[in-house]
């Protein structure tokens, strides 16, 4: 027959037997696992989540929308039409995105002509056509528009449009 002892029983000062022992040690246990994050000794308890520190904020609680949030771009321009004014003017007409899907709201659109980098031309948001000049006569020319929005983020290039201009004549 096995044996029982006490902690007050096994000869040493009351809190220091073996059940006291295992008590501190799993307190310590417990206590660096929360500290320094750590999984417990227990591998078929799972660990507690670590908490951020009182006053923190954690980076998914923030609001999905405010200063910090970048609206994102429209979608582009559509149906765009071009015709020539004249041997080196052109005149080009869209539609502004299509739908709710349409992302943020257009505050101007730019003009592109092909081969160039920056735009030929910019228009407010309430103005759904511009007008090229300058232009070379019997030359053919593709543009696109894009939408860009308050915080300047532009939209895919619409749908191209071509013309031939007229030759002096």
């Amino acid at each position: 027959m096995a044996r029982r002892h006490s902690a007050g029983r096994t000869g040493g000062s009351p809190g220091t037997g073996p059940t006291a022992r295992t008590v501190v040690a799993a307190l310590a246990l417990a206590l660096t696992a929360g500290v320094s994050g750590s999984a417990t000794a227990r591998p078929d308890v799972p660990a507690e989540p670590s908490h951020p520190p009182v006053g923190a904020v954690a980076r998914d609680a923030l609001p999905a929308s405010g200063p910090q949030a970048a609206p994102a771009p429209p979608a582009p321009p559509q149906d765009l039409t071009v015709r020539a004014v004249d041997s080196e003017t052109v005149r080009l007409r869209w539609e502004p995105p299509y739908g709710a899907g349409g992302g943020s709201a257009v505050a101007t659109y730019q003009v592109f002509q092909q081969g160039t980098a920056t735009p030929v031309a910019e228009v407010g948001a309430d103005t759904l056509e511009a007008e090229i000049t300058g232009l070379e006569p019997g030359i053919s020319y593709t543009f696109t528009v894009r939408a860009v929005n308050a915080a300047g983020h532009a939209s895919p290039d619409s749908p191209r449009a071509d013309v031939i201009l007229p030759g002096r004549g």
